[in-house]
């Protein structure tokens, strides 16, 4: 025969438990999306993930006929419809090397080479310029040039999108440290993310190895370091160097609310900092341990979180996860949903967890015709994804049923908790419990 504190336990649990699923569903985001492939075809990578398969995969032309090798980065130009990647080729000083900037017109999708084409290190015209290992990209479209890391090379490099002309912002070309300065004097270590804030003309710049964040100033060519500390890796929250990042790789620009999202990368965290151009306020927006888990804030697991992309029309995060091979969103309050991929390992075309990704890495986002933009790096691929159905139910929405759910949880937590309170009290005075 149950006991009246076995039928009070069993209320209390009830409660909580409706508690747990209502606050659940207010946390529910329902979006969908199709992916389908842009341009590049070919075998994907075959053995060991840490190897790079080096043989010839460069090649001008439309669609499936064009060839990419390990393309890294990509920015998406909204003035001409196009996309920009860095085709980064295996490592090291391999003969088939890319080493260069790709273009792609949309319409099209004809693929061209804008720049590069040889390991090393040489600003000048289209295809005498060199890179080593070029990663991330933005467009600054006032300017018509695209920015980005020269992560070989520890330096910042600019490509004019009209004439192919490469130069170097910042950074001692080949040669790696830390410090703050002005042009060459700066210094970085494998820097991979850059995004831009075109209305004050500024680039955040994530220097990967540096585990910092650092801010330079276009016009007068000035880095200074916003948040994290040098060689000090971690996963601490707080203002400017008070903050520790653990290899971050990728972050987008929230321009709406001056925010920057970064991919946390070994942390296996999205992080944000606040007000990046005065006082940076870094906190954690979702993520905890290395795994694959959609949930809210801490509840949530990434998996090597590598590309970064914000989405303004919906205020969306999206994330591209290196090892779990899918595609994630975040919500601005933190609450994480897998978007695409995730399933399985591979190049499938389709809508959501139906199609499938190998190792996707960069990241960029077209507001007007709402479609993602990935690098699929491992098969050699650029990706698109369709967002067909944002269906975001706010934290702050409250049903009718709900209100009552949770009314009823209170309630009888509250007269449960007096109850045992009572009865505690009862017991210092010298009473029994009476069933």
């Amino acid at each position: 025969m149950m006991t009246t504190r076995n039928r009070l336990f069993l209320v209390l649990q009830l409660a909580v438990a409706s508690f747990i699923s209502v606050t659940a569903s207010f946390n529910r985001d329902g979006v969908a999306a199709f992916v389908q492939t842009v341009a590049g075809g070919g075998e994907p990578h075959e053995g060991d993930e840490s190897e790079c398969k080096d043989e010839p995969r460069s090649r001008d032309g439309a669609g499936f006929d064009a060839r990419f090798s390990y393309p890294w980065g990509i920015a998406y130009d909204g003035d001409t419809n196009s996309l920009y990647v860095a085709d980064c080729g295996c490592g090291d000083f391999t003969p088939h090397s890319n080493e260069r900037i790709r273009a792609i017109r949309l319409e099209t999708k004809e693929v061209t080479t804008l720049a590069g084409g040889k390991k090393g290190y040489s600003d000048g015209m289209k295809n005498t310029a060199m890179f080593s290992n070029p990663s991330g990209l933005a467009v600054h479209h006032k300017a018509r040039k695209i920015y980005l890391t020269d992560t070989g090379n520890h330096c910042i490099r600019s490509v004019d999108i009209e004439t192919g002309g490469v130069s170097t912002l910042v950074g001692a070309a080949r040669e790696h440290g830390f410090v703050d300065g002005i042009g060459p004097k700066a210094q970085f270590k494998t820097p991979q993310g850059i995004c831009i804030d075109e209305r004050r003309n500024l680039l955040y710049v994530s220097d990967t190895d540096n585990h910092v964040i650092r801010r330079i100033h276009i016009d007068t060519r000035e880095v200074v370091t916003i948040s994290g500390t040098f060689r000090k890796h971690g996963n601490e929250d707080g203002t400017g160097s008070e903050a520790r990042f653990y290899h971050p790789t990728a972050l987008t620009y929230n321009s709406e609310d001056d925010i920057l999202y970064v991919s946390d990368h070994y942390n296996h965290l999205v992080r944000k900092i606040e007000s990046p151009d005065r006082l940076p306020i870094v906190s954690t927006l979702a993520g905890s341990v290395q795994g694959h888990k959609d949930g809210f804030g801490k509840n949530a697991q990434f998996d090597y979180p590598e590309g970064i992309a914000y989405d303004s029309v919906h205020q969306l995060i999206y994330v591209t996860e290196f090892e779990n091979d899918c595609i994630r969103f975040v919500t601005k309050e933190g609450n994480v949903g897998t978007l695409a991929g995730g399933g399985k390992r591979g190049s499938e075309n389709g809508e959501g967890k139906v199609a499938s990704f190998f190792h996707p890495t960069g990241m960029a986002y077209d507001p007007t015709r709402n479609i993602l933009f990935v690098t699929d790096q491992y098969n050699h691929k650029v990706r698109s994804i369709s967002i067909l159905k944002v269906e975001a139910q706010p934290k702050t929405s409250w049903s009718f049923s709900n209100v009552l759910v949770i009314g009823f949880a209170c309630v009888t937590t509250f007269s449960v908790t007096c109850y045992f309170v009572s009865k505690k009290r009862s017991m210092k005075r010298g009473r029994k419990w009476i069933d």
